[in-house]
Order: C-alpha cells, then structure tokens, then sequence
C-alpha cells in the first residue's frame, strides 16, 4: 500500500484504501502586495512594508486520488458513504512521509468518485491547507518520545530550560526560533505587579500586569481566562527564524510557547540555540 494521511484523527488505512497523489506543492504562493501605476514602468513593491517586515503567503491546495474497492458494488457504496462522512470539515492532516508535522486543513470542492473496473472506484479530495506545516510539539513539551526525529538534528528533548527564564528589567534576553517560519507565540508573565512593556523586533507591546499574550490570536487575558484588551496598548509580535531579542521594563517570569513552523518538512539539522558549538 502506498503511503497515506491521517485526517481528524483517522488513517486511510482504516478505510482499506490505496492514496496517490495529485498535487502537493513544497511551498506557497506569495501574496501580492504590489500596486501597478499607469503612469510608470513596472509596478511599486510593497513587500515587507508592514509592522512585520516580511512577505506573507496564500494557503496551499493538496489534490489526492483514493482508491476504492470492494467485494461487491453494494459495498463499494457503503464504503464510499463511510469515506463522505470522513472527508467533511476541516481538522489536523499528516502525512506518513513526512511524519513529524501537521497542518490544519479543510475539504474543499466537491468529493466525488468516478467508477474504474468492477467493485473499484477512486475519490477525488482537494484540501485547502494552511500555508506552512507545524511541528508536532510544543517547544516548552519538546519533542514526542518515538518520534523520526533524525539523530543527527541534535535537538534537546527538554527545550524548556531555553524557553522560561527570569527576566531583568531593561536586560536584553535572546529567545529562539527554532523552525524556519515566523512564528506567533503564546507569552505568560508571572511575578510581576503593574504595568509591563515587551519589546520585540521593533515592536513593543504594553500590558497591564501578569497575564497571558497570545500572539496568534492576538489576545490578552488574566490567569482566570478574562479579556483586559481594554488596557493593551502596542503591536502583537512575530519571532523571525533564529535568535530574537525581547527587552521587559520590569522583572518577571517569563514563559514562550509556540509549535515551531515549516515551509514543507521538519528541519532541524540547523538549530542553533545559543550552545557553545565546541561543547
């Protein structure tokens, strides 16, 4: 059997199914962010223009042919009814051949199935995908007891040390990045009464004392889940790939939380995370 997916949970095998491939681009496409001008040659650039000084990307669409069979044509029927069912929303995929990432998709167009020969069919499925692929942990978990992680990544399997510190107030403290994608994190200050402001990238952020920021979402609550936007000022940041620098104006406890992302697969043969390299 070809290799598969996992969606929502569910392996193709439990469909006694065989996958092939139709499309599955490596990396997505760049928005636009360029403005023609009838006036002059060629067209203004806008790329990185923005708070976050990068170029975003479109999400992608992964095309595949699932092949069914069956003993008899009333069969067939029951599994393709078994497979609609499956292949309806949107939830994580993954890949079996690249099993240490993930990506959040959703069923797009039509699932629709052409008979073959027989008690065989093949179901076509589109989804449309996220643009980068996330790793399957958390940074402040580490990495998955048993997972394909290649020996020679080098990855520590407690990241955690590398991820919750002590902050001194106005002291430069550098947080990793350790996939190749910008990532949103999720920050939680503890220890610290009034008003804080984070600095990073050239960004800054003001809260109004512990709390949780999730930058992904770009929300501000208190250890008991209530809101305090209404006392948020400043940008909510990005960590680029590699080293990133945040600077508190007060002491506190830190925590950063991400799942680090990718343009296609894992790669961790370049993670760098501040060890002396003759250690």
């Amino acid at each position: 059997m070809r290799n598969g997916f996992t969606f929502k949970g569910k392996h193709t095998s439990e469909f006694d199914v065989t996958v092939r491939t139709q499309s599955r681009p490596v990396r997505p496409d760049a928005k636009d962010q360029t403005y023609e001008a009838a006036l002059m040659d060629g067209k203004y650039d806008f790329t990185g223009a923005n708070v976050y000084g990068r170029a975003f990307y479109d999400e992608r669409v992964f095309k595949y042919d699932i092949q069914v069979t069956a003993d008899d044509l009333r069969l067939l029927q029951r599994k393709l009814g078994r497979l609609a069912v499956w292949l309806d929303g949107a939830g994580e995929l993954t890949f079996d051949d690249t099993p240490n990432v993930k990506w959040y998709a959703r069923v797009i167009d039509a699932v629709e199935y052409k008979p073959e020969h027989g008690d065989t069919a093949v179901l076509s499925v589109t989804f449309d995908v996220k643009p980068f692929a996330a790793s399957l942990f958390d940074v402040i978990d580490g990495p998955i007891i048993d997972s394909d992680i290649f020996l020679d990544d080098m990855i520590p399997l407690d990241l955690s040390e590398y991820f919750i510190f002590d902050a001194v107030k106005d002291v430069p403290q550098t947080v990793y990045n350790i996939g190749d994608r910008h990532v949103r994190p999720k920050i939680t200050l503890e220890n610290v009464s009034g008003k804080v402001t984070i600095e990073c990238n050239g960004n800054a952020l003001t809260v109004p004392s512990a709390c949780v920021i999730d930058c992904e979402k770009q929300t501000v609550t208190d250890s008991g889940g209530n809101s305090l936007m209404t006392k948020v000022k400043g940008i909510f940041f990005e960590l680029a790939p590699g080293a990133n620098t945040f600077v508190l104006s007060a002491a506190a406890k830190v925590t950063v939380s991400y799942y680090p992302k990718f343009m296609y697969d894992d790669n961790f043969d370049n993670i760098y995370l501040g060890d002396d390299e003759d250690e």
